[in-house]
């Protein structure tokens, strides 16, 4: 009989499905709370992405097939909005750039990269 043991825990959100995402063998992103977190393990040091505030909801996470883009949705009552960071320029500077789009419709049910990473796919 074996005994498990935790060693690590993270603040991990687990009401999203696919929530951790591995970009290579020493980066991770993941969601805890109200950030997006993409945490090193070699060099143990996390960068923080804020997406919005207190009233935004975050509903998706996705990143792209050449693990260069992170696109999130985040839903308020009243619209949906679709941020995509590129995870090159998060790890390399503590400034985070973003192209923000706001969709008429009131809510976003998937978010998927083509497989070249040009294209956003939303339904």
């Amino acid at each position: 009989m074996s005994v498990l043991s935790i060693k690590h825990v993270f603040g991990i959100e687990c009401s999203l499905d696919n929530s951790i995402f591995y970009l290579n063998e020493h980066c991770y992103l993941y969601r805890s709370s109200r950030y997006i977190i993409l945490y090193n393990i070699d060099y143990k040091y996390q960068r923080l992405i804020d997406y919005g505030n207190q009233f935004d909801k975050l509903e998706l996470l996705s990143v792209s097939p050449n693990k260069e883009y992170l696109g999130i949705v985040l839903n308020t009552l009243d619209k949906s909005r679709i941020i995509i960071y590129d995870i090159n320029q998060i790890i390399k500077r503590k400034k985070i750039l973003s192209l923000k789009q706001t969709i008429r419709s009131i809510q976003i049910l998937s978010i998927v990269f083509s497989t070249n990473s040009k294209f956003l796919l939303t339904l």
